[in-house]
């Protein structure tokens, strides 16, 4: 089954969106099957960018600037850039096929069966849970929130045990407290040391195992 919809996964992954379009997308998403398979496809993608540098992208400036194209043509230009990049940046070519209906993602229904991780800070009252699930490319992750306040723009930082360091998604604040809101990385579940989620004001949570 098809969604037109579906071209603005990347745009989601990718933190493209505004916080009226993310929660709307969000909603659509937990009752879309053909979005959350193409939410897996893509998955991967958000951590390999998050390796590149300014020397990797430098060369990206050059492409001509097109005329204004309605939202869903510009979201989809982004991605395919953003894409090309991590392409690039992988040296080579990356295959992403669709994902089976059995891959999506876990529901309160479904618990997962890799490692969970908890953590509340006690300085900002954000709660967080954070549900791994290895895949060939990484490592695919669910989060849970409470307390962040509305209308702020997060991220996660991921951390392997040999210090290095990926962007493991963006979002927005405004969802529902029982929403589960995707990220990945490319380094497996047993190389990860810790995730660190903030937002423009600082770190909000800490998680480790």
């Amino acid at each position: 089954m098809s969604c037109q919809l579906t071209v603005d996964v990347g745009a989601y992954l990718f933190g493209s969106l505004d916080l009226k379009e993310r929660s709307a997308f969000e909603k659509h998403l937990s009752g879309c099957d053909a979005c959350q398979a193409e939410m897996l496809r893509l998955a991967p993608l958000p951590g390999l960018l998050g390796r590149l540098s300014l020397e990797d992208v430098e060369n990206l400036d050059e492409i001509p600037v097109s005329p204004p194209k309605p939202n869903h043509q510009r979201r989809v230009l982004v991605v395919c850039a953003a894409v090309l990049a991590a392409l690039a940046l992988a040296g080579g070519i990356l295959f992403l096929p669709s994902a089976p209906p059995s891959t999506a993602p876990p529901t309160s229904s479904q618990p997962a069966t890799e490692p969970m991780w908890v953590a509340k800070d006690q300085a900002t009252g954000v709660d967080a849970s954070v549900a791994m699930v290895t895949r060939s490319w990484g490592t695919e992750m669910w989060f849970m929130f409470a307390g962040v306040k509305p209308g702020a723009r997060c991220k996660v930082m991921v951390f392997d045990r040999q210090g290095r360091r990926e962007i493991g998604g963006w979002w927005g604040s405004d969802h529902a407290p029982d929403e589960r809101i995707p990220g990945s990385t490319s380094f497996r579940v047993d190389q990860i040391d810790h995730l660190e989620v903030s937002d423009d004001s600082g770190l909000l949570v800490t998680l480790r195992p």
